[in-house]
């Protein structure tokens, strides 16, 4: 009888054993035109505060390394650990003279190494100050980009307060924040970057700017839901935080074949639920018995009854039903899925944002992890709702353009299996018809922006022209 699983851990604890290192090699590498003139590193090295590591340095290896070790072949011309806002300045500036674009790092998760771009100056942000004021106005808090999550909401906790929370520990709060930022948070208090109130911004040309609703206005808006690694550096946040409160975690789980009629159940449950309610679908396949999980996070000492209601609702039987009461902190920590999440991995995952959950939508969501070979280890996908306080947000009024969509499926895997990619292709062609584009913070290799962006590309394509118009910002991503 399985036992009760959170988005981060269900996957871990899915695919659990499944060593990865015949994965699909990087299909990310950006060449850099012609330089205009010899690179003098050196010179650039003795105008830093921070170090720069170049391929002949002993520890480029690990300076360059990213959290998804498929890439831990990439070969970036070389890495920065800035040290402060001149740092940054300094070396896009060198950048732009020699023509070699810059890779942003931050937490260092993009599912498409693009923290670590071949050819490309790397800029680590780990070593950037965080504000000495921890946020100038009540109610909200200044983070430096490259702060992992837990580390901001543990801290935030002692006061009594949160951000909208994604699941993974060791993210940076900028990539998570620039990309849209979904989580167990999202019905009640949208996205992480709903809760975005400014930026502070170095710009390709050098300049520093302020990014907020009164200031660069349409900057504000691309760094809303554009994704992480455009147009400039993000070396400072601002966001709005909320009350932290206990939460019931409710844990039910399903026989597969029925995995198809628990999505639409679920979906059209928690369409019409109270934004305190919160709720996921967890379906994997592969490796032994396959899974399919329904996890709901509700106001505390209610999760028993709601869980209820949404069986009585949805028509359905739980095989098993599991409810517990967490402190923020722990239910924060239940998601992240405990130590196994902090450690680097190899892995294959993307996305598809599913427009409406309709039968024929839920059947082709079950039909692309039938597809999984079932000797090779696991693969998961995990369907989480766009509804509530998502949809507050006109989908103009932000790059994040999912707002009146369905709900996103995360598709994920860590086995060995030599064609992964081709698997993630085959999901893709059977979901196409339900689906309506792609999650930009779980990119794709060779997936144009306009899969990410929907609607909102031209508007955000005209702002990256104005402020990187030869485009020195690589994000991987281009149409």
């Amino acid at each position: 009888m399985p036992g009760p699983l959170s988005r981060q851990a269900f996957v871990r604890r899915a695919l659990l054993g499944v060593a990865g290192a015949a994965l699909l090699g990087s299909c990310r590498s950006v060449v850099p035109p012609a330089e205009s003139k010899p690179a003098d590193w050196t010179g650039l090295a003795s105008q830093l505060t921070g170090r720069l590591v170049l391929p002949s340095s002993a520890d480029y290896a690990a300076a360059k390394s990213v959290f998804n070790t498929r890439f831990a072949g990439s070969t970036p011309a070389a890495v920065l650990a800035a040290a402060s806002v001149d740092d940054i300045q300094r070396a896009m500036e060198f950048a732009a003279a020699h023509q070699i674009g810059i890779s942003v790092r931050g937490g260092g998760h993009s599912y498409i190494g693009a923290s670590s771009l071949d050819g490309t100056l790397v800029l680590d942000l780990r070593r950037l100050p965080g504000p000495s004021d921890g946020g100038a106005t009540p109610g909200e808090v200044m983070v430096a980009p490259a702060s992992d999550l837990d580390s901001v909401q543990a801290g935030l906790a002692t006061h009594g307060r949160s951000i909208p929370s994604g699941s993974c520990p060791t993210v940076g709060v900028a990539g998570l924040t620039l990309g849209g930022g979904l989580g167990s948070d999202a019905r009640l208090h949208g996205l992480t970057c709903d809760a975005l109130v400014s930026a502070s911004v170095v710009l390709p040309s050098g300049e520093v700017v302020t990014a907020a609703a009164d200031e660069h206005a349409d900057l504000f808006w691309a760094l809303r839901g554009g994704g992480g690694g455009n147009m400039g550096v993000v070396t400072s946040l601002t966001l709005r935080t909320f009350p932290a409160t206990d939460r019931d975690v409710v844990t039910l789980a399903f026989p597969m074949d029925s995995a198809a009629t628990v999505l639409t159940g679920w979906h059209d449950w928690i369409q019409g639920a109270e934004r305190t309610i919160w709720g996921m679908v967890n379906i994997t396949v592969g490796g032994g018995p396959g899974h399919c999980t329904v996890i709901l996070a509700t106001p505390p000492r209610t999760g028993a009854a709601i869980a209820r209601q949404m069986l009585t609702a949805a028509g359905l039987q739980a095989i098993s039903t599991r409810t517990q009461t967490l402190s923020r902190i722990d239910f924060l920590h239940y998601f992240e899925g405990g130590a196994a999440a902090r450690v680097p991995r190899p892995f294959v995952a993307g996305s598809d944002i599913i427009g409406e959950m309709t039968s024929a939508a839920a059947d082709s969501i079950v039909t692309a992890l039938s597809a999984w070979p079932q000797s090779v280890g696991s693969a998961t996908a995990v369907v989480e709702s766009l509804s509530g306080a998502v949809d507050d947000v006109d989908p103009t009024d932000s790059a994040f353009p999912w707002r009146r969509q369905a709900a996103s499926v995360q598709w994920y895997t860590e086995a060995t299996y030599p064609s992964a990619g081709q698997w993630l292709d085959d999901a893709h062609r059977s979901v196409s018809s339900a689906s309506v584009g792609n999650y930009v913070n779980y990119p794709e290799a060779g997936v144009s922006l306009q899969r990410y962006l929907g609607p909102n590309t031209g508007r955000f394509n005209g702002i990256r022209r104005k402020y990187d118009p030869d485009q020195a910002i690589r994000s991987g991503i281009y149409d």
